[in-house]
């Protein structure tokens, strides 16, 4: 089967050719990981990109569209010593007022942030691009709250203001925090929990007191509505287990289970009817995965597991592997339509890494990974024809490249041209390698 979505250019531009890797437990790749959720943003014209040079300096690049070239700032006043790779940077840019927040090293750390001066983003012909556009680095978005931090995220609101997401406490045990962007005051302002890690847990690899949730997302949908899902990750460990799914309409103070009905408690591992999916710890989920919303709000997740007869076919049993057999990983699609009915779609095609997906302006699908043996960047599409049981891939970028793949939102949006940041491998004994943006631009078909 061939999807009728095919990339008809594809253009890379250099954003620095020593960015930096590191030696980590975890992962080598720094730039791109699938938790930033921001890391490439356009606004009013512009695209904006974050990485670690090889100076372990946090840098924040931006260029002119459609084909300008970067410009970089350095920020000498912290040095990066971790070689964790949860540590990377997050971004995020408030239309109301033009400001542009940074959010980076954070594994259980003590917050690190600068935002910019007002009017930056919105104001890129007139206003300096240099360090002095920024404030200085400081540990708390209410005052007097200092906060310790794991997978900062940031995301625009449908009123032009941003919120910025954080999980207090450690894997296993954390909790999901939200904090709102007032862009009149200036301030952040009304931190709430928004999910809640404890509970009793039972399956067959026994039983769980405490928990944490890794996102696929969080979208607002166009009549304001933000959907979330997640996996949880128990405190006794085996892989991440189920499809978790609440959607909020007051901007993330109350939450709905699927069928509509406000929880009464924070959403927790015993919340009714968040679960739309039951995969087993047995089966080897990953976390973090992709989610989009299409232009009939219906949601769209991709992410890759085992199932029983994958496993089995690849000459292994239930439990035998935390993660199961390479062999036996699946890509799978979920989506609820409008009515709140949940599909799912197994994919045929290999397992790289953990995808992101984006929506076109038809409601076809676009999934893009790193994978083969060449960790290439694959483009995998499918189309609202044929209600998404068509996935194939339609283009590959060559690599190697080391990171997650992470795409601009704003600009897919906006212009129809999907940027996707990319890091090659070193090359033997080097540390560090060539940071770019592929843009791609696709023609299809309703």
């Amino acid at each position: 089967m061939f999807s009728q979505i095919k990339v008809v250019n594809e253009k890379i531009s250099i954003v620095d050719k020593n960015a930096l890797t590191v030696e980590g437990r975890f992962s080598s790749g720094i730039n791109g990981r699938t938790f930033q959720k921001d890391a490439l943003i356009s606004h009013k014209g512009y695209q904006y990109i974050v990485n670690y040079n090889n100076e372990r300096r946090v840098c924040i690049s931006r260029r002119k569209l459609p084909n300008g070239k970067w410009k970089t700032i350095t920020f000498l006043d912290y040095h990066f010593k971790s070689n964790d790779s949860h540590n990377s940077i997050s971004m995020g840019i408030c239309p109301n007022d033009g400001t542009i927040h940074l959010a980076f090293d954070h594994h259980v750390d003590t917050l690190h942030y600068r935002v910019s001066k007002k009017g930056l983003a919105n104001n890129p012909e007139t206003m300096s691009w240099n360090a002095s556009a920024f404030g200085p680095i400081i540990s708390e978005l209410e005052k007097g709250k200092k906060i310790k931090i794991t997978y900062p995220k940031f995301w625009q609101t449908p009123d032009g203001n941003l919120q910025f997401n954080y999980r207090v406490r450690g894997s296993g045990d954390g909790d999901r925090m939200l904090v709102d962007y007032n862009a009149k005051t200036g301030k952040w302002e009304n931190t709430r929990q928004i999910d809640n890690g404890k509970g009793v847990f039972h399956d067959q690899l026994g039983m769980s007191e405490t928990r944490c949730s890794y996102p696929n997302g969080y979208d607002y949908d166009n009549e304001g509505v933000l959907h979330v899902t997640w996996t949880w990750r128990e405190n006794s460990q085996g892989a991440n287990h189920d499809l978790v799914y609440v959607y909020s309409e007051d901007n993330g103070y109350s939450w709905k289970n699927n069928f509509g009905k406000t929880l009464t408690e924070i959403p927790h591992v015993n919340s009714e009817d968040i679960v739309v999916q039951s995969i087993p710890r047995v089966l080897g989920l990953m976390n973090d995965q992709g989610q989009t919303i299409d232009s009939k709000n219906r949601l769209h997740v991709v992410m890759y597991h085992c199932t029983e007869e994958t496993i089995t076919n690849a000459g292994s049993f239930l439990g035998e592997l935390r993660w199961g057999p390479n062999e036996a990983k699946r890509y799978h699609h979920y989506w609820r339509d409008t009515s709140g009915n949940w599909h799912s779609f197994e994919m045929d095609l290999k397992v790289g890494n953990r995808p992101k997906v984006f929506a076109d302006k038809h409601n076809n699908l676009i999934m893009i990974y790193a994978g083969n043996a060449k960790n290439d960047l694959i483009i995998a599409t499918a189309t609202a024809k044929k209600k998404w049981n068509d996935w194939a891939i339609t283009h590959t970028v060559k690599g190697p490249f080391i990171n997650d793949m992470l795409g601009d939102f704003y600009r897919w949006k906006t212009d129809g041209v999907l940027s996707i940041l990319v890091q090659d491998i070193p090359k033997p004994n080097k540390k560090n390698s060539t940071f770019k943006v592929v843009d791609l631009t696709f023609d299809s078909k309703p």
